[in-house]
């Protein structure tokens, strides 16, 4: 029965993924991305949640948020230039734990920057405004199209 238990653990494969946020700075994570194909079999969201009014955060946090490759994080901040784009949800993924209070964000898969973020092993976000009580989740959740 263990052997059975074992086997059919293997076939199994993680659907959603949290994928740790470690503060470098003050306003500056990095999430490290642990196989290089995630980039293309996953779509990545944020969860975010804060102590202001839901309307500011889905207002103001896409606009302050900053989402690159971490070697090209620190000139896209300098030059004011944009990050990745951060789409609005309209509820959390099925694939993810669901939580009160909390705003979904997915990442835009296009584009130059996203380009260069498939040859990137991390991902750096930086966050220029001050939201008090900011807690945020980083999920890759796999593509329905590669099963």
């Amino acid at each position: 029965m263990l052997l059975l238990r074992q086997g059919l653990s293997v076939v199994l494969e993680d659907n959603a993924i949290q994928l740790t946020l470690v503060e470098r700075s003050h306003g500056l994570n990095v999430a490290t991305v642990q196989d290089a194909k995630m980039m293309r079999d996953f779509g990545f969201v944020l969860a975010v949640r804060a102590d202001v009014a839901a309307e500011v955060l889905l207002t103001h946090f896409p606009a302050q948020m900053k989402i690159a490759p971490v070697t090209r994080i620190r000139d896209l901040v300098q030059l004011q230039l944009p990050g990745i784009g951060l789409r609005t949800m309209p509820a959390a993924p099925r694939q993810i734990p669901y939580h009160a209070g909390y705003t979904y964000f997915e990442l835009e898969k296009g584009g130059d920057l996203w380009k260069q973020m498939e040859k990137s092993s991390a991902f750096a976000l930086h966050l220029a405004g001050e939201f008090p009580g900011l807690d945020m989740e980083f999920w890759a959740i796999r593509s329905h199209t590669d099963r």
